[in-house]
């Protein structure tokens, strides 16, 4: 009996080895740029102005399209709330993190409540997260269960040699009249009222008055369309039981009570009708993607971003952390040469994600290299938000981290938006993380800005910070 045991515990560790070595070394091997790309964003129009320009057989004509910046989280939870409670046909919720906490659940009510007015409610989550968070909760499965509500799981927890590849994306769209894009996750972290323990994050979102014409919108329920349909979304399957609705009937009445409660505190969610006050006109939006396989890709968010930034003379980079290549270097160093190039990003004595922070601790010499000025910010939550900025009239806003995993393993969405009333209302805020930042330039001079708090950290954190520099070197590409 000990020598069977023996055998199956050598099989089962060389099982791990090769699964292992799969998931680290494949995704070594990275994905050229893809040069059919480059061709066609050189054909793709991102302003307005170039398009009236571009001449050609197709007529130019007026973005129908109105915008609103979200930066604060319980402005975010009750804008999401506000549209599903408007949704008359069709709600789309793409999520990469959605979890049964407090304010996760109240979306989930929200939902619930959606379909059972008759809307059909389809919702795309990542794989991973699914298996950490929603596949034991009864409130999720009590929802799923609903005879409105289908949900795909993108590249579930069943291949283990696809581990790496994620769903990144997070939007939502409701009927074919407006959609919220950006980089929240539902949950508590980024939805609601909390004041401790959160970040922050930028959504925007977009309506329209003529239904269906927008053509971003359009763009977006294509993508949709193809990632919902990809060979590795596993949709759920409905076994309804006659008693289905007995059997989660005390996870409905709990949803139904916590709709209850939204409704008191927030009462115009489901009559909102202020959305063309709310927004203002944006001369074009532009959607930019990766690809939706569950497989290596190539950086096309990255190589779309590097064109429009080459062609601006002040750039902006707003990003949690960066993890690059060389690659990446490269495209960075490309847009410094051009332009006057800022990165900020949260500074290791105040970011979430201790990955980041440390490979900023390994890797920062080589960022100042490329000839940007980076901003290390102290703000008093972590900033999650990934922006980038050119010249005083595009922003470009979504779910893409300026890091490798990003690059080559995710799925990231970016809209591309022309309008200099947001790219302003931006750059406010950015210039307040600026002064709330150490400056440091390629020479490595150091700045402190007029409202930087100081934070020393903790020989605990020191010790913590100087382990992980060592051991996350073979796995930077996977941060």
């Amino acid at each position: 009996m000990k020598k069977y045991i023996g055998i199956l515990v050598k099989i089962t560790g060389i099982m791990l080895a090769v699964i292992l070595a799969v998931n680290i070394i494949l995704t070594l091997i990275k994905r050229n740029p893809d040069s059919a790309y480059e061709k066609e964003l050189e054909q793709t129009t991102f302003t307005a102005e170039s398009e009236k320009e571009s001449g050609g057989s197709r007529t130019w004509k007026k973005n129908v399209e109105r915008i609103r910046c979200i930066d604060d989280n319980e402005e975010a939870l009750l804008w999401r709330l506000r549209m599903i409670g408007n949704a008359k046909k069709s709600i789309v919720l793409s999520t990469f993190d959605l979890r049964p906490d407090n304010s996760g659940t109240k979306i989930i009510a929200a939902l619930y409540a959606a379909a059972e007015r008759g809307v059909q409610v389809q919702i795309l989550i990542d794989g991973i997260y699914q298996k950490l968070f929603l596949e034991k909760s009864p409130v999720f499965q009590a929802l799923t269960a609903h005879q409105n509500v289908e949900v795909g799981i993108y590249n579930p927890v069943t291949n283990l040699f696809r581990l790496n590849y994620r769903m990144h994306d997070k939007y939502l769209i409701i009927d074919e009249s407006m959609y919220l894009l950006g980089g929240r996750n539902t949950n508590d972290i980024f939805l609601g009222d909390k004041k401790t323990g959160i970040n922050v994050d930028r959504d925007i979102l977009v309506y329209e008055e003529s239904e269906g014409q927008g053509e971003s919108l359009q763009e977006l329920e294509k993508y949709f369309g193809r990632i919902w349909n990809e060979a590795q979304v596993r949709k759920t399957k409905k076994t309804y039981a006659v008693s289905y609705k007995e059997k989660y009937k005390s996870e409905y009445q709990q949803m139904e009570e916590q709709y209850r409660s939204l409704k008191e505190k927030y009462p115009d969610i489901e009559d909102y009708e202020k959305w063309k006050e709310a927004t203002y006109e944006a001369d074009k939006i532009t959607l930019i993607n990766n690809g939706t396989q569950a497989a290596r890709k190539s950086p096309k968010v990255l190589q779309a971003i590097e064109y429009i930034a080459g062609q601006g003379e002040d750039v902006v980079i707003q990003t949690p952390y960066v993890i690059c290549n060389s690659y990446m270097y490269q495209e960075l160093k490309g847009i410094s040469e051009k332009a006057d190039l800022k990165i900020v990003l949260n500074a290791v004595e105040k970011g979430s994600n201790p990955w980041g922070c440390t490979d900023y601790l390994n890797q920062k010499e080589n960022i100042l290299d490329t000839g940007a000025t980076v901003y290390e910010l102290m703000n008093t939550h972590a900033v999650h938000t990934k922006t980038v900025l050119v010249d005083d009239n595009i922003s470009i806003v979504g779910s893409y981290n300026l890091d490798m995993r990003s690059t080559y393993l995710d799925t990231e969405l970016m809209l591309v938006i022309e309008s200099k009333r947001l790219n302003e209302e931006i750059r406010d805020t950015e210039n307040v993380y600026m002064e709330k930042s150490k400056e440091v330039k390629a020479d490595g001079t150091e700045t402190e800005g007029r409202l930087y708090k100081k934070k020393v950290l903790t020989p605990e954190k020191k010790r913590f910070y100087t382990f992980l520099k060592i051991i996350i070197r073979p796995f930077r590409h996977l941060l």
